[in-house]
């Protein structure tokens, strides 16, 4: 229950931040420091994609092991390269901040899916 409660509120946020990034990549690089908003628009279609691989795994009976544990690889991915890029110090300081808070929330859903994993019935 856990698993597919994270996948699912993990796949709603994703799909909203990739639908904002399609719809104003303009303002928000402005706003983040960015200087290509075309990068924007690009990781806003690729979370749009990624959300749907999550509600495609959420949806399973049962949810598969290697899906989740993707979830879970690819979330961690985003945190690392979240790090990465506020290391760097490209970004603005508001840049900076939500960057940092996105993915303090990825690595929460991280966590969560993988308690989640660890709680799944395994078969007999």
């Amino acid at each position: 229950m856990l698993l597919r409660s994270t996948l699912v509120i993990n796949g709603v946020s994703t799909v909203l931040c990739g639908l904002v990034l399609l719809a104003a990549p303009g303002t928000l690089a402005e706003l983040l420091g960015v200087s290509a908003p075309a990068l924007l628009a690009v990781v806003g279609g690729g979370l749009v994609l990624y959300a749907a691989g999550l509600f495609w795994t959420a949806r399973r009976q049962p949810i598969p092991d290697a899906a989740a544990w993707a979830a879970i690889v690819l979330d961690l991915g985003w945190v690392v390269g979240s790090v990465a890029l506020i290391e760097v110090g490209v970004l603005s300081p508001i840049g900076t901040g939500l960057v940092a808070l996105v993915a303090a929330v990825v690595l929460i859903f991280a966590v969560l899916q993988f308690v989640g994993v660890r709680q799944m019935p395994r078969p007999a």
